[in-house]
C-alpha cells in the first residue's frame, strides 16, 4: 500500500510541477536551469566512465593481464542459472559455461554451475541434464511449481543452500561467454577488492539483425559508461542481472535475495548501497546475450524493468538518502532518481500545455521541449562516451550515438505507464519471461 501511495504522490507532484512551470515563467526558467545542471552532470559521468572503460580495455589487452586459466588466489565461484521453459537456448549456454578455464591449485575447476529448472513444462530439464552429463562441476536441480514466488529472486534464494562458493554469480539462460570470462571478471574485481558486488559488460549476440537490436548494443555501451562513471565518482553503481557477482557475506548481510522483487538485480543494488556497500564494474569481461527483436517484446521487457526499478526506488530510496552514506553517494542516487522524474514530468507538461491552448494565455511550450531535448542529449552524450571508449570514431560514432539516443526515448513513455501500474494496477504476479528469438542452432 505504501508503494502505491508513493507512486500516486509522485504522479501528483509531477502534475503540479508541470502546471506551475508552464504557467509561471520564473518557475519554467528555474526548471530549465536544473536541466542544464543535470546535463553537465551526465557529461561528467560520460567522461569519467569512458576513462574507466579505456583503462580496463587497455589492461585487458596487456600481456600482464593475459588469462592463464588458473584461479590461484582467486575465489571459488558458484554460478547460478535459473531456467524456466528455456529448452531452445539452454544447451549452448551450459556447454559454454562448463568449459570455462578457471582451475584451482589442484587442477580441478574452481567454480561450480547450478542450473535450476524452475518448474519448466518443456524439455528444459532434459536439455540441461544432457548438456551437463560430462561435467562433474555442473549440477541440475528442479524447483517444483508452488515452491515459493515465481520470481528470479525466489529461484536464487532457493538455490543458495546448494552453493559452496564465497562469490555467487548469476547468468541468464541465453548467455554465451568465452573460456576466459570468469578469470577476467575475478581479476577485474581486484581493482576494487572492497566492492561487495561486480557487474560485467553485456553485449547483444544478435545485434546485426535489425535497427532495434543494433540500438540495444548502443544502449549497453551507454549504460556501461554511465555505471562506470558512477563507480569512479563513488556513486551508487548498479547490477544488471546477467553477469553479476556478489560476495556471499555481503548478500547475507542485506537479507539475501528478495523473493518479491520484479528486478532482483536493482533491488539488491539499492539495498547494498543503503548498507554502505558498493558495486564495481568489469568492462573487459562480457556476457553475450539475446536482444529482443520485436517492439511487443521490447515493451513488455522495459515495462517490467521500469516498474521494478521504480518500486525499489520508492521502497529503499528514503532510507538511503537519510542514512549515513557518503554525500557523494546520496547525491548520485538523487541524480539517478531524478532521471525517473523527467518522463512523467514531460508527459504532464505536454498534457497541461494542450489543456491551455483554448485559454487566453497559452502555456510555455519551451518547458516540455527542454525536457525532451535534455533527455535525448543526455543519452547521446553517454552513448558517445561508451562508443568512443570501445574504439568508434568519426561519423560512425555520431551515427551510432544518435541511434542510441533515439532508441532510449522510449523510456519517456514507459516510465509514466509503469508509475500508473504501480499506483493503480494489480500487484505484480511474478517474473514474466522475455520472448526468445535466437536458438542454439543460430549463429
Amino acid at each position: 500500500m505504501a508503494t502505491r501511495v508513493a507512486a500516486g504522490s509522485f504522479l501528483v507532484a509531477s502534475a503540479l510541477v508541470a502546471w506551475i512551470t508552464i504557467a509561471v515563467p520564473f518557475a519554467g526558467r528555474v526548471l530549465q536551469l536544473l536541466i542544464v545542471v543535470s546535463m553537465a552532470y551526465v557529461a561528467w559521468l560520460a567522461w569519467a566512465g569512458a576513462r574507466v572503460m579505456r583503462r580496463a580495455y587497455a589492461a585487458g589487452r596487456s600481456g600482464a593481464a593475459e588469462p592463464t586459466g588458473r584461479a590461484l588466489e582467486l575465489p571459488f565461484v558458484s554460478l547460478v542459472l535459473p531456467a524456466r521453459n528455456e529448452a531452445s537456448v539452454l544447451g549452448g549456454t551450459i556447454a559454454a559455461l562448463s568449459e570455462l578455464r578457471y582451475e584451482g591449485p589442484d587442477g580441478h575447476p574452481a567454480y561450480e554451475l547450478l542450473v535450476v529448472d524452475d518448474g519448466s513444462t518443456d524439455a528444459t530439464a532434459e536439455v540441461a541434464r544432457k548438456a551437463a552429463a560430462d561435467s562433474s562441476h555442473v549440477q541440475v536441480r528442479r524447483r517444483e511449481p508452488g515452491r515459493g514466488r515465481r520470481t528470479k529472486g525466489a529461484v536464487l534464494a532457493w538455490a543458495m543452500p546448494y552453493l559452496r562458493g564465497n562469490v555467487i554469480g548469476t547468468v541468464d539462460a541465453d548467455t554465451r561467454v568465452d573460456p576466459a570470462f570468469l578469470e577476467r571478471a575475478m581479476r577485474a574485481w581486484n581493482r576494487d577488492p572492497s566492492a561487495a558486488a561486480l557487474q560485467v559488460a553485456r553485449r547483444p549476440r544478435n545485434a546485426s539483425v535489425s535497427w532495434l537490436t543494433r540500438a540495444q548494443a548502443e544502449e549497453q555501451l551507454m549504460d556501461m559508461a554511465s555505471q562506470c562513471g558512477r563507480w569512479a565518482t563513488d556513486g551508487t553503481a548498479e547490477l544488471r542481472g546477467n553477469g553479476m557477482f556478489v560476495r556471499r557475506d555481503a548478500l547475507e548481510a542485506v537479507g539475501g535475495w528478495s523473493e518479491r522483487a520484479l528486478t532482483e538485480d536493482l533491488d539488491l543494488s539499492t539495498r547494498l548501497s543503503a548498507a554502505g556497500r558498493h558495486v564495481a564494474l568489469a568492462p573487459e569481461a562480457s556476457v553475450d546475450e539475446e536482444a529482443v527483436e520485436s517492439l511487443g517484446a521490447l515493451w513488455h521487457q522495459r515495462l517490467r524493468w521500469a516498474e521494478g526499478s521504480m518500486r525499489r526506488l520508492l521502497e529503499y530510496g528514503p532510507g538511503l538518502v537519510l542514512g549515513r552514506q557518503p554525500l557523494s553517494r546520496k547525491a548520485d542516487f538523487l541524480a539517478f532518481a531524478g532521471e525517473f522524474l523527467v518522463p512523467p514530468l514531460f508527459a504532464a507538461t505536454i498534457l497541461a500545455s494542450l489543456i491551455t491552448i483554448p485559454l487566453p494565455r497559452p502555456a510555455d511550450w519551451t518547458v516540455p521541449a527542454s525536457l525532451f531535448a535534455s533527455y535525448g542529449i543526455g543519452v547521446f552524450v553517454l552513448a558517445l562516451g561508451g562508443l568512443s571508449a570501445s574504439g568508434e570514431r568519426g561519423l560512425r560514432l555520431v551515427g551510432r550515438a544518435t541511434r542510441g539516443g533515439l532508441f532510449l526515448s522510449h523510456w519517456l513513455l514507459v516510465v509514466p505507464v509503469a508509475l500508473l501500474r504501480i499506483a493503480f494496477g494489480p500487484e505484480p504476479g511474478g517474473f514474466v519471461q522475455t520472448r526468445r528469438f535466437v536458438r542454439d542452432t543460430d549463429r
